[in-house]
């Protein structure tokens, strides 16, 4: 068995330096904004909330499980640190002592095993996203095309209008739209510019965890237009699948889920009002939440909804 990688208190991620505080592991600067101050407070929140979500799962009679995340383990801010432990699960360091290793990674594309430095590991140990290697826009485009059967992606040196350009890379947020024909550049991706206004002044994004292939809940993210492609939220809702999706979308998205080979992890969605499809234009494996503009009541709500879903995942 691999030797297991020492563990760092989360605040050891974040470095204050002039500007903002920066992630060490992705080189993220988070500018000390108002927006963003605010957004910290009601993290610090949601983080006492799930502390005592935690502390009441422990007084519970259901076992408690153990996972390991490699090669990074999740902070209070990424999504799954609230649900594991809202679930009664712990965080441990030697996939030995685990129920079940994940990998947790924040990268687009992996081409090695990211279990090789830990194996062997027993055939018993349930395995999460450690086949999910590759979340790139143009992976993502590809396999919505092929279980949806319509495209998000386009050729920018033949289409004529308006188009979306924006990196391969995950959590880049520098999308943009531009006038095509036009030639492509490196490491970009060429897509469908989805109308995901009903009002033309904010738009709607619909983000949609997934556990196991079943969706917990979906955050509408409403954001002014101007800001379409940034990585802030004017209101956040808290909505039920069969609210946003029909049960043929909900079993596509599912099937979507299962050529990915995610098993835990959150679709960005779109709805465009022109003709009512939905497009899945991002995959993200370690994703953030809950969503800081979310009011805390319903911050808590996801929190207990994503806990129950991931338990019984677990217990499958």
């Amino acid at each position: 068995m691999g030797k297991p990688k020492p563990t760092t208190a989360w605040w050891q991620d974040l470095a204050l330096e002039r500007g903002g505080l920066r992630a060490r592991k992705t080189g993220a600067l988070i500018p000390l904004s108002l927006y963003n101050l605010v957004a910290m407070g009601r993290g610090f929140a949601n983080y006492s909330a799930t502390q005592a979500l935690r502390f009441g799962a422990s007084l519970g009679t259901a076992r408690t499980f153990r996972i390991a995340f490699l090669p990074h383990r999740p902070q209070p801010w990424h999504l799954i640190w609230s649900a594991l432990h809202a679930a009664g699960g712990r965080i441990v360091a030697d996939p030995a002592m685990a129920d079940a290793v994940f990998y947790f990674e924040d990268s687009t594309t992996r081409t090695d095993d990211p279990l090789a430095g830990v194996l062997p590991l027993p055939d018993s140990l349930r395995r999460i996203n450690c086949d999910c290697l590759d979340v790139s826009k143009s992976k993502v485009a590809r396999v919505f095309e092929d279980v949806f059967g319509y495209a998000l992606s386009l050729d920018p040196t033949q289409w004529q209008g308006e188009a979306v350009e924006k990196s391969e890379r995950n959590g880049a947020h520098d999308g943009r739209v531009i006038t095509c024909p036009a030639e492509r550049r490196a490491g970009m991706v060429y897509e469908h510019v989805i109308a995901n206004s009903d009002n033309g002044q904010f738009i709607e994004d619909f983000r949609t965890p997934m556990v196991g292939g079943e969706i917990a809940l979906v955050y509408i993210k409403q954001r002014a237009m101007r800001y379409r492609f940034a990585n802030t939220n004017d209101r956040v809702l808290l909505r039920r699948p069969e609210q946003m999706f029909s049960l043929e979308e909900r079993e596509k998205l599912k099937k979507f889920c299962q050529v990915m080979q995610l098993d835990w992890g959150g679709l960005d969605v779109l709805r465009d009002r022109n003709n009512g499809k939905i497009y899945v234009v991002d995959v993200n494996k370690t994703d953030m939440g809950p969503p800081t503009a979310l009011p805390l009541i319903e911050q808590v709500r996801s929190v207990k909804l994503l806990s129950r879903l991931f338990r019984r995942y677990m217990d499958h």
